[in-house]
C-alpha cells in the first residue's frame, strides 16, 4: 500500500517526457490530494452560525466545559507555581513557521518556568516523514529540550500529556490530529497561540470556531487586531502583544551575510518571496504571470545580488497546480545560482537586515518587512479573493504596486537603480503612526502577561 510519501514523491518525478498512464496517475493523485485539503479547510472554517442546531448546542456545551476547566488549571497552577517550575510546551509541526525563540529563551532563562519542543506532523497530505525528521532536528541541534509527539515508526499520534504539559502553545491552527487538538489538551493544559503570520486580510481564518474559539489566549498582533476580531467575532480570549515575528528586529547581534552570494558593498540586495495561493484561500501568488520575468530582470542588471525566499507551501503547490514539474522547479531553482541563491527554511529576519529590498506577492512579508524602512515591490492580480483589512491597507499603501512586469522593471530601474524612492517619507510617517515597533519585545508581553496570570510575583 502507498504512503503519502510515496504519492508526493510519484507527483514530483514525474517530469514532461512522462508516458501518457503515468500522467494520468499523477492527475488523479492530484485531484484526490486537492479534494482532502478542500475537506480540511471546509472543517476548519465552519462557522457556528452555519452549524445544525444539534451541533451549535454541542459547540456551546464544549465551549462551557473547556472555559470551566481552564479556570481550574489556572487556580491548580497560581498554587504550583509557588513551589515548582511550570513547563511550557510549544507544539510545532512545521519549523518554517516559528517564531518562539525569543519566547522559548525568557522561558528557559526564568526560575518559574521550564520550556519545551513537541515536534508532531501535520494530518495534511504534504507533509512528509523527512520534513518532520528535519523540524526535530533543527531544534535539537539548537540546543533546545525537543520530544517527538509522532511516531514515525508506526504512524501513530502521541497524547501530550505524556509529558505533563502545562501550558501549550500551538503553532498553527492547520494539520493538527485530533488526539493533539485544543479539545483533548484543554483537559490538562492551559492554551495558548501567537500567529505563524502576521493578518493582513479581512479573513474567516483570522478567528476560527474550531481552534481561536477554544484557546485559553489568543496574543494578537496588535490593537487593531484586538479591537477588530473583539467586533467582529465577539472574541473575548485576546491580548494584543504584538507579532512575535518583529522580535527579530530587536536583536543586537551583528546580522550574518550568509543568504547572499556576492556580498560587495556596491552591490544591491534583493529578495524575491513568491506566496504559493495559485488557485485557493487568498489567491494571491503571481508566480506564473511573473516567475520567469524574475530571471530576466536579475539579468538585466550586473549591479544586483539575489535570493529566492518562497513560501514554505510554494514548491508543493506549484507541482500539484499545474504550474511547473518537480524538474522544471528544479532547473528553475538551478537558474537562478547565476545570480544569487535560493534560501528556505525558519528565520528570515537578518536576510530582510541585510537586503535592499524585497519584491513578493506573499502576505505576511508585506508588515514583517515593514519596520526594515526598505521599499517593497507588491507583486498584484486582479482576481486577488479577499481584500486587505485597514491594518493591512495602512502599511501596503506605502508600497509600490506592481500589476505588470513592464510596470515592475520601471519602477525596479527608477527606486532600486536610480536610487529614486519616493515612497520613503510616506512609509516613515506611516511607521510611526501604526506603533509596530515598541520598546517592548512582543515574546516579553507574553511572557509577562503568563507571569501575571500566574500570580508569579
Amino acid at each position: 500500500m502507498q504512503t503519502t510519501d510515496d504519492v508526493i514523491k510519484s507527483i514530483s518525478e514525474v517530469d514532461g517526457h512522462a508516458n501518457f498512464l503515468q500522467k494520468l496517475y499523477v492527475n488523479i493523485c492530484q485531484f484526490f490530494i486537492k479534494r482532502r485539503e478542500n475537506a480540511e479547510q471546509a472543517r476548519m472554517f465552519e462557522k457556528i452560525n452555519h452549524l445544525s442546531w444539534i451541533k451549535r448546542l454541542r459547540f456551546i456545551k464544549a465551549r462551557k466545559i473547556i472555559d470551566n476547566l481552564y479556570a481550574q488549571h489556572l487556580q491548580d497552577l497560581q498554587k504550583a507555581a509557588k513551589y515548582r517550575k511550570i513547563c511550557v510546551a510549544f507544539l510545532v509541526n512545521e519549523v518554517a513557521k516559528w517564531y518562539g525563540g525569543a519566547l522559548y529563551d525568557l522561558f528557559e532563562n526564568s526560575n518559574h518556568f521550564e520550556p519545551l519542543i513537541l515536534v508532531t506532523k501535520k494530518i495534511t497530505c504534504y507533509d512528509t516523514t523527512e520534513e518532520f525528521n528535519a523540524t526535530f532536528s533543527f531544534f535539537k541541534n539548537a540546543g533546545m529540550r525537543v520530544e517527538c509527539v509522532y511516531d514515525a515508526t508506526n504512524s501513530k499520534f502521541l497524547d501530550l500529556k505524556i509529558f505533563d504539559p502545562n501550558i501549550v502553545f500551538y503553532g498553527q491552527p492547520w494539520g493538527i490530529e485530533h488526539i493533539q487538538s485544543i479539545g483533548k489538551v484543554a483537559n490538562f493544559a492551559l492554551t495558548c497561540y501567537t500567529p505563524y503570520c502576521f493578518h493582513m486580510m479581512s479573513s474567516e481564518y483570522d478567528y476560527l470556531e474550531l481552534f481561536h474559539r477554544f484557546l485559553w489566549k489568543y496574543f494578537v498582533e496588535s490593537p487593531w487586531h484586538l479591537e477588530s476580531y473583539k467586533n467582529r467575532f465577539k472574541a473575548d480570549n485576546c491580548v494584543s502583544s504584538g507579532s512575535l515575528h518583529l522580535d527579530g528586529y530587536f536583536s543586537k547581534k551583528m546580522p550574518h551575510m550568509g543568504f547572499w552570494k556576492d556580498t560587495l558593498s556596491t552591490k544591491k540586495r534583493i529578495i524575491y518571496a513568491p506566496h504559493f495561493t495559485f488557485t485557493t484561500q487568498h489567491q494571491v501568488a503571481t508566480f506564473p504571470q511573473n516567475g520567469r520575468f524574475m530571471l530576466n530582470l536579475a539579468s538585466m542588471y550586473p549591479q544586483t545580488t539575489w535570493v529566492v525566499k518562497p513560501h514554505p507551501s510554494f514548491d508543493y503547490s506549484v507541482v500539484v497546480d499545474g504550474i511547473m514539474t518537480r524538474q522544471e522547479l528544479d532547473a528553475y531553482y538551478a537558474e537562478w545560482e547565476k545570480y544569487g541563491t535560493v534560501v528556505k527554511g525558519g528565520n528570515y529576519f537578518d536576510l530582510f537586515k541585510t537586503s535592499d529590498c524585497l519584491i513578493t506577492d506573499c502576505i505576511s512579508f508585506l508588515a514583517d518587512y515593514f519596520p526594515s524602512g526598505k521599499p517593497v515591490f507588491h507583486l498584484r492580480r486582479s482576481d486577488q479573493l479577499r481584500k486587505f483589512n485597514d491594518f493591512g491597507k495602512d502599511i501596503i499603501g506605502t508600497y509600490y504596486q506592481i500589476h505588470s512586469n513592464a510596470e515592475l522593471e520601471k519602477l525596479f530601474s527608477r527606486v532600486i537603480i536610480g536610487g529614486d524612492d519616493f515612497m520613503a517619507s510616506k512609509r516613515l510617517k506611516q511607521m510611526a503612526k501604526l506603533e509596530l515597533m515598541s520598546n517592548k519585545t512582543a515574546s516579553k508581553c507574553v511572557f509577562d502577561h503568563l507571569q501575571k496570570e500566574l500570580e508569579i510575583a
